[in-house]
């Protein structure tokens, strides 16, 4: 996967797969992979191998149910991933950093803070 850039992004497009379609994902992957890798991918530190590992884990039990799973490929390699999104971007951002990936639902006018799919916490307001 190169030098890391592309291994992150795909690892912040399965969360934010899994994120935006938790309720229907965690039926399909069944209660004993979801209890143990869920709790790691949402309280883990994503430059960890624990945290990869995690996610890959949710991806493999997707696998199983839906076609391509949670969208990784088959050889994940991991640099060094930069932190945090662009300065230059205005909206919201995961509370604790799962997703790098602004979601600019409203971004500056929304009129209320949006909530993370995966933490159920407030997400943090970015640029502007």
């Amino acid at each position: 996967m190169g030098d890391g850039a592309t291994a992150r992004r795909m690892y912040e497009d399965a969360v934010e797969y899994l994120c935006r379609n938790i309720d229907a994902l965690r039926p399909l992957i069944g209660p004993e992979a979801w209890e143990a890798s869920f709790a790691v991918v949402r309280d883990g530190d994503p430059r960890t191998v624990a945290w990869r590992n995690a996610v890959r884990a949710l991806h493999h039990a997707a696998a199983a149910e839906i076609p391509g799973g949670l969208g990784l490929t088959s050889t994940m390699g991991v640099g060094d991933w930069p932190s945090g999104p662009p300065e230059q971007s205005v909206g919201w951002v995961c509370p604790t950093d799962r997703c790098a990936r602004v979601d600019l639902r409203g971004g500056a006018t929304a009129p209320e803070t949006p909530t993370c799919a995966l933490t159920g916490r407030s997400m943090r307001r970015v640029g502007g």
